[in-house]
């Protein structure tokens, strides 16, 4: 191979190693496997450099394939008879089960096994349409589908963006290549630059345009045509191929968020206009109207909102839902005590432990209905869930409440829940909210520590000090009594968990009074060991140190929240930190900072479904309170959530739905109008609590006056102006509980209808090719036809060359027409028909002055269907429709 050769063989290598990276890396990323875009890129050019290997000439492959394909069935039969052939098979299984979610990402070879073999079949496609049978068509189709379905179908990950790139770039220089070669078969003597030289001339031209069109400022929503996408999913859900049922557009993602409802944006961009639909999502039996919550996040970037704490966990024993209950009723005494230590007014329950005019409980049941989504809607405050067997494994619970499922839920889906309702209009309610204060469980741990030291040191320690300061008694030395007070207070206070307290404080008991102080002068160092033991033992018994161990437990949590709940972007603008100490300047406790906030939002700014987009450059919070000033929920609750932060208030923002106004006999229809967004504030002392800033909704808030039942319609409230309805008044028949059977559909008629619908698919595809093939052809006849008889016999002439050439009958070196045409009828390769008679027509038409008749044309013409049998025969008729009416290139 010559030089020229080498170099054009390297340029098509490179391009196919960049079309095969860019095929290959958002496949894995979608899968979730941990390969960076290096090793992958790797992969790939290991694996091309291994074809070029078996496919370098035809000889090569004669020998190279068969062996290839031989050592492959050698392998698989080793392993067979070594009943070790479940390594081949395992990864398969373990990739069907994880593509359905059934499945986990482990950590061994599975997911490089089926890394390697996507690689191994997207770069033999590339390498065979790049280096050997090159084909423009294809490889824009491959790279086309990948990403189109991974956009449509919502898998494509920010990190793939690289290979979209790769991939532009990449199909901008086989365009430019597929011109190249379309040119050149055009004029065989062109005096065209070779391809090497062409494919490194255009590919920084290709780079200039890739930059220069991702340079040029774009809207950060995609291009909407309502009308049109109503249409096309329509009609798509007509057909029964959406996801959701025939006839169905509800909600359909993964996780819920907001802007996933349909008709609503994206989440990487808060904002915009937003048209709502009323497809019924679910319906929800319960006795009065409920936020339900699907979505909340802790950190905010500027123009999104993000969960920076994804974890979760199993939803068993203690989680974040059950501790805000726990926090709510430990908490709920320590307030009362602040409030009013001397009047008894505030009767806790003995059953719940909670206030029954101010909290109550109430069943809850949610019945899927257009859906299918891994996400769980509940209320705050909630606890004691029915699910289906088959899903009450599968439910987890993140560090924000936040309940999901690692398998998809679909319709008719039915779960239950108790949850508790606040009376929050209730003036009580808000009375003891404002005794919340940060630090309060310190306060509390600090006086229960003090009240639990009283008690060991009068009935217990007193005695063994005054023996220890008896003995002790000299000038010489002199006992203080109290130093172990504070050794001894620590040990209670700060101590993590009642095991560790019992062994440091046993162990500090032993080195004081016996180690130190020589009581076991005076008594029996086993009867010492015995009292100490004695007294941990009515320590742990005790209620003090149960109490003490959840105010530990609390107090931690707070700081966690704290931590975590008060972070604001380092570029938030000065003024929105400055409004929020204006709007709160004369308030003295968090609660009322936090009503004076969503006052002034609900106040102040205007409720809007079409806000308009806000500028890329801009941070939304800010943008909406001092420039546009109007929005719907997503704007309200940002707000709040990042003026509350501002002030030291923890708080996060929280996504899900809201129960229309009315119901059916306790049913609630929700639709995707009823999609919402509010803030969720901390109270050290009672929890999280929601609020409703939206202008909309403050008649029928949280806050508002009259009876608690919040009127909400979702997106477009309506208001009765017949006030709000207690949630403790509503105490009529509670709806049964008891979850409904869920009918789930075959996985194995769901597997056959995909993979039907992907034959379909592709036999469409198929049949369209052929169909445009079928026209190309008809047309080319036809084009003879309108030609002169000399263009269009030279054309004939040509095309029966490139027929010869695929059944590898080429023209020889030095020879002319008529020597070739002799020689394939020396051959009878024709017979009885003569070559020779098509070729001197066409040395007639090429070389010599002579006119050239209709009956020429006639002649050379009548030889093109004896020409296609005969190349149908020679390579047989598969490898003849596939070059010939799918890749059109005979």
């Amino acid at each position: 191979m010559d030089g020229k050769k080498i170099l054009d063989y390297l340029a098509g290598f490179v391009l196919a190693a960049l079309m095969s990276f860019s095929l290959v890396y958002p496949l894995t990323t979608t899968l979730g496997f941990p390969y960076s875009s290096f090793r992958i890129l790797g992969l790939v050019i290991f694996i091309l450099f291994i074809y070029s290997v078996l496919f370098a000439n035809r000889n090569v492959s004669r020998i190279s394939v068969p062996l290839a394909i031989i050592s492959m069935a050698a392998g698989i039969v080793f392993l067979a008879v070594k009943k070790d052939l479940a390594y081949i098979i395992q990864p398969f299984q373990w990739f069907t089960k994880y593509i359905y979610d059934e499945a986990i990402l482990p950590d061994n070879y599975y997911p490089l096994f089926i890394t390697v073999i996507l690689a191994l079949s997207l770069t033999l496609l590339v390498f065979i349409f790049t280096m050997k049978k090159f084909n423009f068509i294809i490889i824009l189709s491959s790279g086309t589908a990948i990403f189109v379905s991974q956009w449509i179908l919502n898998f494509f990950v920010p990190s793939a963006y690289i290979s979209f790139y790769t991939f532009v770039i990449s199909i901008l220089a086989y365009y430019l290549v597929h011109i190249y070669r379309k040119k050149s078969l055009e004029n065989s003597n062109n005096d065209f630059a070779s391809p090497s030289k062409f494919i490194l001339g255009i590919a920084p031209i290709c780079v200039v345009i890739v930059f220069l069109a991702n340079s040029i400022p774009v809207r950060s929503k995609p291009i909407e045509w309502k009308w049109l996408d109503n249409k096309i999913n329509s009609f798509y859900n007509q057909l029964g191929f959406g996801t959701l049922g025939k006839g169905s557009a509800g909600f359909d993602s993964d996780y819920f968020s907001f802007y996933s409802t349909a008709g609503f944006g994206n989440d990487s961009n808060l904002g915009g206009n937003i048209t709502p639909n009323d497809i019924k999502i679910m319906e929800v039996t319960t006795d009065r109207s409920i936020y339900l919550r699907g979505r909340a996040c802790n950190l905010y970037t500027g123009n999104s909102w993000l969960n920076s704490q994804p974890d979760n966990i199993p939803l068993d024993g203690t989680n974040k839902m059950s501790f805000d209950i726990l926090e709510m009723k430990t908490g709920l005494p320590l307030l009362v005590n602040k409030l009013n230590p001397e009047n008894n007014t505030y009767k806790l329950s003995d059953t719940d432990g909670i206030i029954p005019n101010i909290i109550s409980k109430h069943n809850v049941k949610v019945k899927y209905e257009n859906v299918r989504t891994k996400s769980l809607f509940v209320p705050l405050k909630s606890e004691n869930f029915i699910f289906p067997s088959k899903v009450a494994d599968a439910v987890l619970i993140n560090q924000d409440g936040i309940l999901t499922s690692n398998k998809f839920l679909k319709k008719d889906f039915t779960y239950s829940f108790e949850s508790y309702s606040l009376n929050t209009v209730s003036e009580d309610f808000k009375n003891l909210l404002r005794q919340s204060m940060r630090g309060l469980y310190s306060v509390e741990l600090n006086r229960l520590t003090d009240e639990i030291y009283e008690h060991l040191y009068s009935e217990y320690l007193k005695d063994l000090l005054d023996e220890a300061e008896r003995i002790y008694n000299s000038d010489l030395f002199i006992l203080n009594r109290y130093s172990v007070q504070f050794p001894i207070k620590n040990i209670i206070r700060n101590t993590p968990d009642n095991i560790t307290l019992s062994d440091l404080l046993y162990e500090y008991l032993v080195n004081v009074f016996i180690d130190e102080f020589n009581l076991d002068r005076v008594f029996e160092r086993e009867d010492l060991e015995g009292y100490f033991q004695m007294i941990i033992n009515e320590l742990n018994n005790s209620e003090d140190i149960k109490k003490l161990a959840q105010l530990r437990s609390l107090s931690s949590n707070s700081v966690y929240i704290y931590n975590t709940y008060l972070n604001i972007p380092s570029e938030l603008p000065q003024r929105v930190k400055d409004l929020a100490v204006s709007i709160t300047a004369n308030e003295t406790n968090n609660f009322d900072r936090a009503k004076a906030i969503e006052k002034y939002l609900s106040a102040n700014y205007g409720y809007t479904l079409t806000p308009g987009d806000t500028p890329p450059d801009r941070d939304f919070v800010d943008y909406f309170l001092f420039e546009q000033k109007e929005g719907y929920c997503v704007y309200f609750a940002s707000a709040m959530v990042i003026l509350a932060r501002s002030i030291g208030l923890p708080a996060r923002y929280v996504e899900g739905f809201v129960l229309p106004v009315r119901s059916k006999d306790g049913v609630y229809e929700v639709t995707n109008k009823q999609a919402h967004a509010w803030p969720e504030i901390y109270f050290e002392g009672f929890g999280w609590v929601s609020f409703e800033p939206t202008p909309v909704y403050q008649q029928n808030s949280f806050y508002s006056s009259g009876s608690f039942r919040p009127n909400m319609s979702g997106m477009l409230p309506q208001t009765n102006g017949t006030g709000l309805q207690n949630q403790n008044n509503d105490e009529g028949n509670k709806p049964d509980m008891a979850p409904q059977p869920v009918q789930n559909q075959n996985p194995f008629i769901n597997i056959l209808l995909i993979t039907a619908g992907i034959l379909a698919g592709l036999v469409s595809f198929v049949l369209i090719i052929v169909g445009i093939n079928k026209i190309r052809k008809k047309h080319w006849l036809k084009s003879i036809l309108n030609m002169s008889p000399k263009e269009a016999v030279i054309k004939l002439y040509e095309t029966y060359l490139n027929h010869l050439l695929y059944q590898y009958m080429p023209v020889r070196p030095a020879e002319t027409p008529l020597e070739y045409a002799k020689r394939l009828d020396d051959y009878g390769y024709f017979a009885p028909r003569k070559f020779t008679d098509v070729a001197s027509i066409f040395v007639k038409a090429r070389y010599s002055q002579n006119e050239v008749t209709e009956a020429d044309r006639a002649s050379a013409l009548e030889f093109y269907k004896p020409i296609v049998l005969k190349t149908r025969s020679s390579m047989g008729r598969l490898k003849y429709f596939f070059l010939a009416h799918i890749l059109g290139k005979i």
